[in-house]
């Protein structure tokens, strides 16, 4: 980070204590806390800082590494591989075939989102309170909720210094429509713009979990376990009494066995392990897996005569919320060249040529609040997989929100318009939009990505439609919630990290309700494990 004169400011070290990396253990390891948080993103994290405030014993488990913002760099092949589960190229099966990218690091997927922070909007709330039956979600129960998860995300608009061209053009296009933007709320403390969010913040703005709640769970005695791949929930009867799984190298192999012993496991993995890592521990339930939502996303890419250089300026400034009740949502977003690229189509030298206008190309998207139902399943190897189908109304909706969208960018001033359809790729006027309209409705022809999937273990009153109740507690088992997007009972139609962070709030005070007398329930937790196994409740080594 530079100051006013141009010179090097030096970042605020941000101690890490109480932690273990997994390639640091030489040896099968045991631990006991009173609480088990599988994974380190927006709800774990905040679930972790949550209880150890109140005086619990937590203990963090992430499969991915602690990399500090220090460490941070604009490359994208290290980064995707450093930050990225699969480097960014998980797929979810259908017609199409979705790709989709997630954080595996400390933090998660708030250490590459984009940092936007919308709170559940209230259509979505009412349907849950009214059609779902969720108790205690209407948007005025909710609200001091979404205050506390602001106050922890530092939440703010980007200073409108460090919006870039494209930003500007992509608000003015939608204004000469009459469509009012929206700047976007952000997890950030005075971002500079460097539109580095994807590959993580390299000057801390980014208010990521890895900066906030992380740190804050450590601080009150909480530890983390980082490098630890949980592959199953430890039962004794109907009550979950720990987790078990593999340490891992710096190379991503397994290396040694652990054991953790509490008495509450919290899993917030994420809509696809969370699910898978239930699965595989023959927790049954009809729901589970089940009702999968994806909010996809549909790339619509402006080229421009005039240089936007989108590589100057915050990553994503505004949205588009006008037809936000009709499932469509629609934003700018600076992709990085290198990123850009694999989603280009072309080959070779017609893809080169694409590439080399990346200063005249404004990206642009439109995301669909899915009413189709995916599903996570366990594959031959014991790993989740997931699938989703279209419906014929999400196809629909699709092909109105792109075309929404590339009416912003001709409006905006683009010669031309890359599209996600394959049997109409590109369209040169606002007099082409029509052709979109009398498109064949293909599903297998379109380009679809996301980084916002949710409800695979979804909350219901009863056991018989859902895998939670309201406060996020498994029903028919004792002693295990889950804190993650897999827990919405619906698709939200905005970016999820708001309502995740509120809703762990929510369910943190509940879910502790469970633990009247942590240190004694810990103690009878761990009275199966010998003595000479346990870990002391300060972990050995810190995280690099």
């Amino acid at each position: 980070m530079l100051d006013g004169g141009g010179r090097a400011l030096a970042l605020p070290a941000i101690p890490y204590p109480n932690v273990e990396r997994g390639s640091a253990v030489r040896r099968d390891s045991v631990y006991a806390a009173d609480v088990i948080v599988v994974g380190t993103g927006a709800g774990g994290a905040t679930t972790a800082a949550a209880l150890a405030a109140m005086g619990h014993d937590v203990l963090m488990v992430e499969e991915g590494d602690l990399h500090r913002t220090e460490s941070f760099t604009t490359d994208p092949p290290t980064m995707l591989r450093r930050l990225y589960r699969d480097a960014g190229t998980s797929l979810i099966f259908g017609t199409p075939p979705i790709l989709f990218a997630e954080g595996k690091c400390v933090g998660g997927s708030t250490v590459i989102n984009g940092g936007m922070c919308w709170r559940t909007p209230d259509f979505v709330l009412d349907r849950w309170d009214r059609e779902h039956r969720i108790p205690d979600v209407s948007p005025r129960a909710m609200q001091p909720w979404f205050e506390a998860a602001e106050r922890i995300l530092h939440v703010e608009s980007n200073d409108e210094r460090t919006w870039g061209r494209h930003s500007r053009s992509f608000a003015d296009g939608a204004a000469k429509l009459g469509w009012p933007t929206r700047v976007n709320p952000r997890n950030m403390d005075r971002c500079v713009g460097l539109n580095n969010c994807a590959l993580g913040c390299p000057t801390g703005a980014k208010q990521s979990m890895l900066v906030t709640e992380v740190p804050r769970a450590l601080r009150h005695g909480a530890r983390l376990l980082a490098q630890a791949r949980v592959e199953k929930i430890l039962f004794s009867g109907s009550r979950a009494i720990g987790v078990r799984g593999h340490l891992v190298g710096d190379n991503d192999r397994p290396t040694y066995r652990f054991e953790a012993r509490a008495p509450l496991v919290v899993l917030a993995a994420g809509a696809r392990h969370t699910p898978g890592l239930m699965m595989r521990s023959r927790l049954r339930s009809a729901a589970l897996g089940r009702n999968l939502r994806t909010h996809p996303n549909a790339k619509v890419v402006g080229v421009f005569d005039e240089p936007l250089d989108p590589w100057i300026g915050a990553h994503q400034t505004h949205q588009i919320h006008h037809f936000l009740e009709d499932g469509i949502l629609m934003a700018c977003a600076a992709v990085p060249p290198g990123i850009l690229a694999m989603g280009t189509p072309g080959l070779a030298a017609e893809h080169a040529a694409r590439m080399r206008r990346y200063n005249h190309l404004m990206t642009a998207a439109t995301l669909v609040e899915d009413t189709g139902e995916g599903r996570v399943r366990l594959g031959p190897d014991r790993q989740p997989v997931m699938s989703f189908r279209l419906s014929s109304q999400d196809v629909e909706t699709i092909h109105r929100g792109v075309a929404l969208t590339a009416q912003v960018l001709f409006s905006a001033g683009a010669r031309s318009v890359w599209l996600p359809f394959a049997h109409l790729p590109e369209i040169h006027s606002v007099d082409e939009l029509a052709k979109i309209e009398t498109l064949l409705r293909k599903p297998g022809k379109i380009e679809l990505m996301t980084v916002h999937i949710m409800g695979s273990a979804r909350m219901s009153r009863d056991g018989g439609d859902g895998v939670v109740d309201p406060s996020g507690l498994v029903h028919g088992v004792t002693g295990l919630a889950v804190a993650d997007a897999s827990l919405f009972p619906s698709s939200i139609g905005v970016n999820p990290q708001e309502t995740i962070v509120a809703l762990a709030l929510r369910n943190a005070e509940r879910i502790a309700a469970t633990l009247t007398r942590p240190k004694a329930l810990r103690a009878q937790a761990a009275s199966s494990v010998p003595a000479a196994e346990r870990v002391p409740a300060t972990a050995s080594g810190v995280g690099r």
